[in-house]
């Protein structure tokens, strides 16, 4: 990982399962928006991190225990999962309009995914 990504991740282990939005990511690490949520995308598509849609706007979590050397292996397993980028993740959940039950994109990534 970069540094940029290493101080992201540091940052939101910090604050826990509260999470941080991007332009509290900018002010603890006193980095610019665009430069950060450049990182946060590319965390974002390798399953690290996660959105978590709120009324005030997206905060981003950690997706899983990262190992203290921040080495992504301990998530391995759940890299590309489409739940950790779709932007329908609030609204989801059994019995709902948006459901993992019939999730299409869901069941590609778990009929393909060869980990």
């Amino acid at each position: 990982m970069n540094e940029i990504a290493d101080q992201i991740i540091l940052a939101l282990r910090t604050v826990g399962v509260a999470g941080l939005r991007i332009d509290e990511l900018a002010t603890k690490l006193e980095m610019k928006s665009q430069k950060i949520a450049t990182t946060i995308t590319r965390l974002t598509s390798e399953g690290l991190i996660m959105q978590k849609q709120e009324s005030e706007g997206e905060r981003y979590v950690l997706s899983g225990n990262l190992p203290d050397d921040l080495d992504n292996t301990g998530v391995g397993d759940l890299n590309g999962c489409p739940c950790f980028h779709c932007l329908r993740i609030g609204k989801c959940g059994v019995r709902q309009p948006d459901s993992p039950v019939r999730c299409r994109e869901l069941e590609e990534w778990m009929l393909t995914d060869s980990s």
